[in-house]
Formats: C-alpha cells, sequence, structure tokens
C-alpha cells in the first residue's frame, strides 16, 4: 500500500513538473513528457516512441498546435507560430490580451481610450480607425469586424487550452481577416467519463490604485453512461482596479473595469467516426474611463477631463463543429455565429480647449454587428502512410454593420451662450439655429454596412526523397463591402447646405492569396525551411466625413489591401531535446496600406489607400531545460523589425510623409526573458520565475511622429503547490512592473498639434502590480 501512495505522489508531482516546465499544450504532447520525467518509482521510466532513444531527463515538451486546420507538431510547421499554454497564462494570473502578448516578441498591442485594441505584428499595425491587420479567432471562427471596427474580442484565459500567435499573413486558411498574422484561442473541450471541476480567485493591487477581485471556475459534466457525450461549462468574473485620478471631478482610480464571460462547451462522439461540438460564449465588458494622463511627468492623473468617458461592450458566440471521419478524408462543417455590440462615449473636450471650464465635445459610438460563417473543410486522414497530406474546402461570410458616430457639443455646465462662438466660427450663420434647439451634434454619421466573402482554398504537401517537404496552396477569393454612410450635424449643413448628406457605395473585388513552401529535414534535430504567402483585408464605403470645400475631398471608398511575406527558418535541438534554438528571417512588402487622411479643410476625415510599407527583421527563440541544475529552465525571445514607408506621399492636409519614415507602433527591438526554478520537498513543489521584456521605442503616429515605447519592465512570481493533496490549493504570488516604471504606451495623435494638446492624452503603463491567486481542482 505504501508503495502504491509513493508511485501515485509521484505521478501527481510529474504531472505537476511537466505543466510547469514543459507547459504541453494537449494530453499526447503532456503524456509523451510525462514519459521522459525522472522521478523516484517503482519502474524505470520509458522514452517516447517518437524519439526512438531512451532518456532519463526532463525534455522539452512537443507542443501540438491547429493553426494550420489540422494538428502538427509547433516544430513541424513551416511559419512562425507562438504557442503559449493556458495552464501557464492562468499561472502569471493573465486575464487580458495585453498580459498575453507582452511575452511575445514580434507582437505588441496598444490602446486608447476612443478605438479598440490594435494588435502589431512585426511592425505592421493599422491605423485608427481602419480595420485590423491582425485577425482574431476562436478556434477556427473569426472574432473580427473587417470594416470599421468597435468591439475587439478579449476573453479570459481561465480554462483555455493554449493562445497561438500566428505572425505574417494568414490569407489563405483564414482570409481577409488575418491580413498579417492572428491571435487564435483554443478552449479546453470536454472531457468523456470524466467528472472535473476547476476554480480559481485572486485579488490584484495596482500601486497608486485600487485593489479588486477576480473569480471564475469551470466543470466538465460526462452525460450518457457510454462515455460519448460531455458536457463544460465555464465562467468567470474579472474586476481589474484603476490607477488613474481624475483631478476635475475627484475621482480616485477612474479607470476601473468590470467584466463577467461565461462559456459553454458540449461534445458528442457517438462512435470513432463521428465527432460533433457546440460552443457558446457571452462576455460583458463594462470599462469606466480610459487610462489618460495628461502629462509628461509619470503622475497617474489628469485634470483637464470634464466628464468620465466609458466603454461598455459585449458579445455572444455560437459554434457548431460537425466532423466525419472516411477512409479517403476527413470532412469538417464548421459554422459560427457572432452578434457584438457596443457603447462608447470619450470626451474629447481636451482635444479642442485643453484648459476650457466646461465640457465642450464628445464622441459617442454605438454599434451592432452581427456575422455568420460557414466553412466546410476537407482533410487527408492521420497515419495513411501517404506522402500526400492535404487540407481544403469552401468559406462563406456574411456581416451586417451598424454604427452610429455622434460628435454632440455642449453638456453638462456649458450654456448656450458660451457655445454659440465656436459655433459661429465652425458654421457661419447657423449659431441662432442652436441657440433655438440648445443641443446639437458638430457632426453625427450613421453607416449601415455590410460585408461578404466567399472563397475556395486549399493546400498539399508532399514529401519528396527522405528529408524534404514541398507544401503549395492558395485562397481563391470574391468580396462584396458596401453600404451606406449617412452624415448629418452642424458641419454638413456647413458644408453642404443640406440636413444629411449620403454616401452610398459598394465594391466588388476578387483576388488569389498564394503560399508555398519548402522544409529540409536536415538531421532529426534540425529543420530549415523557406515560405512565401499573401494576406489581404477588404475596402468599403468611405465611413468619414467627405467635404466639397478641399481640393481634394478623397474618395467615396477605400479598396482593399495586401501583404506578401517572405520568411526563412532554422529550428534546432540540442542534447537530448533540453535546448531549443530557433532562427527565422522575414521580409514583408505592404502595399497600398490604408491609412486615415485629413482632406485639408480642419473638417474632413477619410480612409484612403496611400503609399507603400516594408519590414524586414528576425525572431529568435531559445528554450533551455538545464539538466546538470534539475528544476531550471531558461528562456529567451527576441525580435527586430524595421519597418518603413517606402513611397512618398503628401496629404490633402498638406502633411508629408518621405520614403523611410518609420510606421506607427512598430518597435525595432523587442526582448522577452524568463528563469523559471521548480524545486520538489517531499510532496511539494516550490516555484519561481522571473521575467524581463523590452519594448523598443517608435512613434504614435505618422504625421506628429511622438515618442512612445522604449521601456522595460521586471516580473516575478513565487508558487507553492502540493498535488497529493487534491483539495489543497495552488498559490501563486506574482509582482508585474517590480520597478514601477512609466513607460509611454500611446499618446493621442493630432494632426494639428499644438504645445498644450501635445500633451493632453498620454497612456502610461500599468504601474506595480501584485496578484495573490488561489486556484485547484477536483474530480477523478
Amino acid at each position: 500500500m505504501k508503495t502504491n501512495n509513493t508511485t501515485k505522489n509521484n505521478a501527481w508531482r510529474a504531472a505537476a513538473i511537466s505543466t510547469v516546465l514543459g507547459c504541453s499544450s494537449t494530453a499526447a504532447a503532456q503524456q509523451e513528457t510525462l514519459a521522459t520525467i525522472a522521478v523516484d518509482t517503482a519502474e524505470p521510466a520509458e522514452s517516447a516512441p517518437e524519439r526512438g532513444r531512451a532518456s532519463d531527463t526532463v525534455q522539452l515538451e512537443e507542443v501540438i498546435v491547429t493553426a494550420t486546420k489540422t494538428e502538427r507538431r509547433l516544430r513541424d510547421i513551416p511559419a512562425s507560430i507562438t504557442s503559449q499554454s493556458g495552464e501557464d497564462l492562468e499561472r502569471r494570473g493573465a486575464q487580458s490580451a495585453e498580459d498575453i502578448l507582452k511575452t511575445v516578441p514580434g507582437a505588441n498591442i496598444t490602446y486608447t481610450g476612443d478605438s479598440p485594441a490594435r494588435v502589431t505584428i512585426r511592425g505592421i499595425s493599422s491605423d485608427v480607425a481602419t480595420s485590423p491587420t491582425t485577425g482574431i479567432l476562436f478556434g477556427d471562427v473569426s472574432f473580427t469586424d473587417t470594416y470599421v471596427p468597435f468591439v475587439a474580442l478579449d476573453p479570459n484565459p481561465f480554462d483555455l487550452e493554449s493562445v497561438e500567435v500566428l505572425k505574417g499573413p494568414q490569407g489563405t486558411l483564414f482570409g481577409a481577416s488575418a491580413l498579417n498574422g492572428a491571435v487564435r484561442y483554443v478552449a479546453k473541450k470536454p472531457v468523456f467519463g470524466q467528472w472535473d471541476a476547476r476554480y480559481f480567485g485572486q485579488y490584484t493591487a495596482v500601486a497608486h490604485g485600487g485593489i479588486e477581485p477576480s473569480y471564475g471556475g469551470a466543470v466538465n459534466v460526462p452525460l450518457g453512461s457510454d462515455d460519448e457525450l460531455a458536457l463544460r461549462v465555464v465562467g468567470f468574473v474579472r474586476n481589474q482596479p484603476g490607477w488613474i485620478d481624475n483631478q476635475r471631478l475627484g475621482k480616485d482610480d477612474a479607470n476601473n473595469l468590470d467584466q463577467a464571460g461565461a462559456r459553454g462547451m458540449l461534445a458528442w462522439k457517438p462512435d470513432e467516426a463521428w465527432d460533433l461540438g457546440l460552443t457558446y460564449a457571452w462576455q460583458k465588458t463594462q470599462a469606466h474611463d480610459p487610462a489618460v494622463a495628461n502629462n509628461h511627468d509619470g503622475e497617474l492623473s489628469n485634470d483637464n477631463r470634464p466628464r468620465l468617458s466609458y466603454n461598455n461592450t459585449h458579445y455572444n458566440f455560437v459554434d457548431l463543429s460537425v466532423k466525419r471521419s472516411f477512409d479517403w478524408a476527413d470532412v469538417t462543417s464548421d459554422t459560427g455565429y457572432v452578434v457584438k455590440g457596443g457603447h462608447n462615449f470619450f470626451d474629447a473636450s481636451p482635444r479642442f480647449v485643453p484648459t476650457g471650464p466646461f465640457p465642450i465635445v464628445a464622441q459617442e459610438y454605438f454599434a451592432h454587428s452581427n456575422t455568420v460563417s460557414q466553412e466546410l473543410r476537407f482533410s487527408s486522414p492521420k497515419g495513411n502512410g501517404s506522402p500526400w497530406r492535404w487540407v481544403g474546402g469552401g468559406f462563406f461570410f456574411d456581416q451586417r454593420l451598424k454604427e452610429r458616430l455622434q460628435v454632440p457639443l455642449g453638456g453638462d455646465g456649458a450654456s448656450v451662450e458660451q457655445l454659440l462662438p465656436l459655433i459661429e466660427a465652425i458654421a457661419p450663420g447657423l449659431a441662432s439655429q442652436f441657440a433655438t434647439t440648445g443641443q446639437a451634434d458638430l457632426d453625427s454619421g450613421d453607416l449601415d454596412v455590410r460585408v461578404r466573402e466567399i472563397a475556395l482554398f486549399g493546400e498539399v504537401t508532399r514529401e519528396l526523397f527522405d528529408d524534404f517537404e514541398l507544401t503549395v496552396g492558395g485562397r481563391l477569393y470574391k468580396t462584396q463591402s458596401g453600404g451606406t454612410n449617412t452624415q448629418s450635424g452642424i458641419a454638413v449643413l456647413a458644408l453642404y447646405q443640406t440636413t444629411a448628406h449620403i454616401v452610398d457605395e459598394t465594391i466588388h473585388e476578387s483576388g488569389f492569396n498564394p503560399k508555398a513552401s519548402l522544409t529540409w529535414h536536415v538531421t532529426h534535430d534540425v529543420l530549415a525551411y523557406v515560405a512565401t504567402s499573401k494576406g489581404f483585408r477588404v475596402g468599403g464605403v468611405q465611413p468619414g466625413l467627405v467635404t466639397p470645400l478641399s481640393s481634394n475631398p478623397g474618395p467615396s471608398v477605400f479598396k482593399s489591401d495586401t501583404i506578401w511575406n517572405y520568411e526563412g527558418g532554422l529550428r534546432t535541438q540540442w542534447f537530448n531535446n533540453t535546448l531549443h534554438v530557433d532562427l527565422t528571417a522575414f521580409h514583408e512588402d505592404w502595399k497600398k496600406p490604408q491609412t486615415v487622411q485629413n482632406d485639408g479643410s480642419g473638417l474632413g476625415v477619410y480612409i484612403d489607400n496611400v503609399g507603400g510599407v516594408q519590414s524586414t527583421g528576425a525572431d529568435l527563440a531559445v528554450d533551455w531545460l538545464v539538466s546538470f541544475v534539475p528544476g531550471l529552465k531558461l528562456s529567451f525571445a527576441g525580435s527586430y523589425a524595421r519597418t518603413e514607408t517606402t513611397k512618398s506621399y503628401t496629404s490633402a492636409s498638406g502633411d508629408t510623409a518621405a520614403a523611410g519614415t518609420p510606421w506607427p507602433l512598430a518597435p525595432r527591438w523587442q526582448t522577452a526573458s524568463t528563469v523559471s526554478y521548480l524545486r520538489p520537498v517531499d510532496n511539494w513543489l516550490l516555484g519561481s520565475q522571473l521575467t524581463h521584456t523590452y519594448l523598443g521605442g517608435s512613434i504614435s503616429d505618422i504625421v506628429s511622429r511622438r515618442p512612445i515605447f522604449g521601456y522595460q519592465q521586471w516580473d516575478a512570481q513565487l508558487s507553492v503547490a502540493n498535488p497529493a493533496i487534491s483539495w489543497l490549493p495552488e498559490i501563486a504570488l506574482s509582482v508585474n512592473n517590480i520597478g514601477d516604471e512609466r513607460g509611454i504606451v500611446n499618446r493621442f495623435a493630432s494632426t494639428t498639434p499644438t504645445a498644450e494638446t501635445a500633451a493632453s492624452e498620454v497612456y502610461y503603463l500599468q504601474p506595480r502590480t501584485v496578484i495573490l491567486r488561489l486556484s485547484g481542482h477536483f474530480g477523478n
């Protein structure tokens, strides 16, 4: 009996060690890693059959990903993909997309108060008010609004299997939703025949700010008696403390956030041939104020904002996946339905009158979108022994977006008489009309837009000789994007002498996105590849105010833009798979990027396809399990990207960008270094981790070129767990931004900056944050 308990405890210890050091992302990978962990067992551990050689040391895990729409070893894929396990993200206390991406060099995320988050990959980022250059996916379903985005997916990492970051164009498999990369959230699937419950609770304390709790739970329930039906339900509540004080209103920690969400996943496998899954997700987020300061001194406060600026968003997501395996192919039908909406109120008074005594102007957004997608996919069956491997199918996407933007003048504390001079300056002769109504919009726009994509896609891989693989593929697509933009308000009345100006346009585009790669298995431990791919995103009807007063008022539509990517990579493993050293070099060519322009009148803003951008650089990743110090793991990931314009252009407002101008939000250098150590003491596991990240300098916009980024950050973590006592929670203590750095993560980009407005909106890095987390599980 004593021997059995010892064996069982050692198995628990091995599982915990592999989770912390290996960060296995699949059950199969975890089993393979466990088989090579050195523990005191009654019998010696067997070697992993794939490696074909015995080992008595811990080895780096074999991460399995589904980013290529088939299950493959990450290190066999000729593309740049970073995978972070859900367990690792949970242990770090990660609660948002920002927490996830900060340790992925070559990727960063920025926020402002009046627009959704923007993800930059390899220096390629979207301009404000244009559709994302990086797609967001939940499983294989796109969550991206392909036109004037409003709500961004930001699921809580709790109970996720992994988060995959795909660098470079993903146009072949994911279409217009992934111009230059994708962030893909992969949820844990229900487990048949197993009861299991997980939970977490954590307190987050921000220096100079508040303290708030977050908590969540997940339960896996087998249904029926034949182990063919299972349900997994997840729920969480996130309360993010604020740290910016609004001195004008006397409100401390104004930028706090409340979030709640739930996921439900039903799996049914009536026999070995069928695999059906139904997923539902719901989330609501209330951001009470942006983290904006109006100084360059590192003071976490503002004194020029007479109203709070809130952003309330929500979404509902449904995905039905049906898979049928035949001898000749696996056939998968994936049907997605996403509903998103929100209300954003942003007090823009400081942008107009930075020291004014009352509210002048705001930007108020109302948005709603419905998206239906259907993909029918065929892929080669596993283990058929054929030198051919393939995947392909058809895709249909239909997205309906309705948005309303209002720029109301006035507000609490501003009288009609005080605003009349401003109105008279904007629209001479119309001040009397405003005096009659007492409230008016400077401008308002109602968008009713529909975007459709129909595509055929596929890729084929052929083994050549014994060591080479050639992959070719592509996506043949047709898109339709258009609708109406109905504009009204004082500016429209002044410019067009009418109460409403309607732009009604639809564009039809088609094209082919090719993809090709050649992989060479130099040895069992060395792989080299070269690859090229192309991505695209759709155009559409002009969403901004197009004025007749400028010599160049801007087009009524903007068109799609494309990116070509060329890269080569080398993946190596050393010392019995305890050291990985990977190097990737790339060059990306962005043709006619969608950028926001001012038309020269001072009132009109539009999207146009202008100039070009190139990004050239390299990524280096090193992971080392130090065999002579058991439990020690060293990791380093770094990226370099030189992202610049390739053509000179002058906007209608006279702003000039010469060739060679740095692209905004594109740091040249990024690094992330981690030292982790896990020490077993009897049945206890004591863990520690230290992480250093560096984000090189960049600019906030291409016109004013104000400096941002250029900071480093230290994070540390301690954890203690006892896997032998199932009811005892693991305790983790994390301290992020130990040095309490005041890095600038974004700034407002005005096209006509003054000494006052240049400092009106500064977004600082989150101050030192302490997270105490308890987590555990029950079940078999």
